[in-house]
């Protein structure tokens, strides 16, 4: 029986090294075929450099710094991907394929952010931490990627977990301008290193949407804060 990987257009048999796209055949060299495979099997994964040199050519190998974007690069054309996507680069680090290529669609950003938080409700539970929605209130509905947003949220919340004392806050806003959708998250008592917030930001980054990270000192301590600024069509309650 084949061992298929579908993604997005994209279909790969296992058995027979074949590759199509949008039902035609990619001829792929024997290089290429192992990096499409390689990042395929680490969906949602930021794949870095020096591991995808190790996985493909073994440790021994000696590379110039252009031979694996001379690859990617002719793979990304043979599969008519672009620069933006799927297949992103995280500039100084590697490259990530998400889970699957971009799907807009209406989410209701509060319950969306309600069922986020009650995943993590045991975790907060156990350190009595405090949750507050203040969202804008005649926004409902917003137009973005749910698996995309999921997946910044996922992350920046299990990041906050990870520091947040005993009776913390998270506090999530939101405002409205002209062209985007900001939401900010916060959370008292949290204070990730430096080295912390640029792997996120880096993570957050690669999905397209522009992240601002950072710690800062308050009379009541220190506070970690996340603001996301999501250019999209918003629709109103």
């Amino acid at each position: 029986m084949p061992n298929i990987i579908h993604y997005a257009d994209l279909q790969v048999d296992t058995t027979t090294r074949q590759a199509l796209h949008s039902g035609k055949e990619v001829t792929l060299t024997d290089t290429e075929y192992r990096l499409l495979l390689y990042l395929l099997r680490h969906q949602g994964v930021v794949c870095r450099r020096n591991e995808i040199i190790e996985n493909i050519w073994g440790e021994r190998f000696h590379y110039d710094t252009g031979t694996l974007d001379v690859h990617l690069s002719s793979l990304r054309h043979k599969l008519g991907w672009t620069k933006e996507g799927p297949m992103r680069t995280i500039r100084g680090v590697g490259f990530i394929l998400p889970h699957k290529a971009s799907e807009t669609g209406i989410i209701k950003i509060d319950s969306f952010l309600r069922e986020l938080l009650m995943s993590h409700e045991e975790a907060l539970r156990h350190k009595n931490i405090r949750c507050y929605l203040s969202l804008t209130p005649f926004v409902y509905e917003i137009q973005a990627d749910e698996n995309i947003l999921q997946e910044i949220f996922s992350s920046i919340f299990s990041l906050f977990l990870q520091h947040a004392p005993d009776k913390a806050r998270w506090e999530i806003t939101s405002q409205l301008t002209v062209r985007e959708y900001t939401l900010t998250a916060t959370s008292t008592g949290s204070c990730p290193d430096f080295a912390e917030i640029i792997t996120a930001r880096q993570q957050a980054a690669f999905l397209g949407i522009p992240i601002r990270m950072g710690n800062k000192h308050t009379p009541e301590g220190p506070v970690m804060g996340v603001e996301l600024s999501i250019p999209m069509e918003v629709n109103e309650s």
